[in-house]
């Protein structure tokens, strides 16, 4: 049985200079400000969070290493 992936939650992190810039329906916005809201997070240091764990994910499966959770 296949476990599923629980990610983790986001934690401040220093200031950043770079943008980078998405595209999203208003569904999906809405979506991330609940959630950041609900947590007392910026929503961009939720959207940050979940993309770098989904890059470093998949930077582990490309490797071949066993992904836990």
């Amino acid at each position: 049985m296949e476990k599923t992936n629980i990610p983790t939650l986001p934690v401040r992190q220093v200031r950043r200079k770079r943008i980078f810039a998405i595209r999203l329906t208003d569904r999906e916005r809405a979506e991330i400000e609940a959630l950041a809201k609900q947590l007392r997070l910026p929503d961009s240091y939720m959207a940050r969070h979940f993309i770098l764990e989904a890059v470093a994910y998949h930077r582990q499966v490309q490797q071949g290493d066993r992904v836990e959770g």
